[in-house]
């Protein structure tokens, strides 16, 4: 029993440590090269430094190969200096080496000269870094652009659409698509912040917070799979050497708006909202600022007080019945056109109820659609009393509109309620039709 026991743990612990480098090839980069000599030959046993240009750490040291070529693994996000050094050669340094999660960056070739290590060459015009490594095709939004475009602050996978080629829309994850359609992953500091439920986005991260945003459209390596569209990759922001802060606040709100014509077409008033985003952010060392630290720390708040209308600010409008419908009359009832249409069966008559045949309508009183008030189901009419009375009517028909209805009540200033018809109820049966045509609309029926 404890033998095996035993052999679960180990196996666990293989497991768990073979799983945590995917994780940390999403979120941090490689940076490889090679370092020769004036004669173009290589040269074994160089060290290679990355400083990070930010925070002034270094990273561990790494020895060049037999071949001169040389590694730098789990590079966080960044840029990056690399520093070249040996005995009886000058030292060689190349600033501006970004690196981005994932990345596999490519130094051109660095050359020693032969001098004291005292001495430093600085290298500044070389070919562009490239990504030599895989056949990816990415894109990276860097601090600097997040920081100084003019975004969406509301959800930091907005800035996927800063990527050529992609769009905005679809109903994949951060509304964003490339070409056809295609489910989109999303994953913040190489832990998933996909709902695998809906498939949508599970954390919405401030976009103060964001270091850095990847986005690969295709040719991505096997660590980024689930999804066949875009994979975007978020790395938060860890301090500088530096302390550095923000501090925002975007406000919307609909004073500021003219009323749409449409909405003073329908004598509707201008929709109320109004949304707020306040927020801020602080970083920087534990210990002097710009000193030699080891530990660094990076804090963001935000929030966002809103008051947004119903429906868009779009008024939202439902049909009840008139106080005459009510009461069984529906001798003045208007169809959906505005035209009038006050033909209800009876359905103890045998026969048809239209316009060309009013054989089995009712004709309480000799008037055309009003029911006789003993026919009326008192319960039907006490639950239509629960409803309240229409405020609007439209005109007859005599132009066509199909944004309004008939009768109709506001509930708020941006909900109305209108009328349908027609409505009956009968002591012998309930049909919710009441012998309507197919072609009326009819709100419901009481029984």
């Amino acid at each position: 029993m404890k033998a095996c026991v035993r052999g679960s743990f180990a196996a666990l612990t293989l497991l768990l440590c073979a799983a945590m480098p995917v994780s940390a090839q999403i979120t941090t980069g490689n940076v490889t090269g090679t370092v020769k000599d004036a004669q173009g030959g290589v040269v074994p046993g160089a060290t290679v430094v990355l400083v990070s240009e930010a925070r002034g750490t270094k990273l561990a040291p790494v020895t060049t190969n037999e071949t001169g070529s040389y590694v730098v693994p789990n590079v966080t996000a960044g840029t990056y200096t690399v520093e070249v050094s040996m005995d009886g050669f000058k030292t060689s340094r190349r600033q501006g080496i970004n690196v981005s999660g994932g990345d596999r960056v490519a130094v051109p070739a660095l050359t020693l000269e032969v001098g004291g290590a005292t001495e430093t060459v600085n290298v500044t015009a070389e070919a562009a870094l490239v990504q030599s490594q895989s056949a990816e095709r990415s894109f990276a939004i860097s601090a600097e652009q997040v920081d100084n475009l003019p975004i969406n602050h509301r959800d930091f996978t907005s800035l996927a659409q800063l990527t050529p080629g992609v769009q905005a829309g679809g109903n994949s994850a951060g509304a964003t698509r490339i070409g056809g359609a295609g489910q989109n992953n999303i994953m913040m500091d190489g832990i998933s912040a996909m709902d695998t439920g809906n498939n949508g986005t599970m954390l919405a991260l401030n976009i103060e917070s964001i270091a850095e945003v990847k986005v690969l459209t295709q040719g991505y390596q096997a660590e980024f799979g689930r999804s066949s569209g875009l994979q975007i990759t978020a790395v938060t922001k860890g301090g500088t050497n530096r302390f550095r802060g923000s501090a925002y606040d975007l406000i919307t709100d609909s004073d500021w708006n003219t009323n749409r014509k449409l909405t003073e077409l329908n004598g509707d008033p201008k929709p109320v909202s109004e949304s707020k985003t306040y927020g801020y952010s602080i970083g920087g060392p534990v210990g002097k600022p710009g000193g030699n630290n080891k530990l660094f720390f990076f804090y963001s708040h935000e929030y966002r007080p809103s008051n947004q209308a119903i429906n868009n600010g779009n008024p939202v409008r439902f049909r009840v019945p008139t106080a005459l419908e009510r009461a069984g009359d529906f001798s003045q009832t208007l169809d959906q056109n505005g035209a009038l249409f006050n033909f209800i069966k009876d359905p103890q008559l045998t026969g048809a109820c239209s316009a060309t045949d009013q054989t089995a309508c009712f004709r309480d009183g000799g008037v055309l659609g009003r029911i006789p008030s003993n026919r009326l189901y008192n319960t039907g009419v006490a639950i239509l009393s629960r409803y309240p009375l229409p405020i609007a009517r439209r005109p007859p028909a005599r132009t066509t509109t199909t944004s309004s209805a008939a009768p109709a009540h506001r509930l708020s200033p941006a909900s109305k309620i209108s009328s349908s018809s027609p409505l009956c109820a009968s002591t012998t049966s309930c049909r919710p039709s009441c012998g309507s045509p197919p072609s009326t609309p009819v709100s419901g029926s009481a029984c």
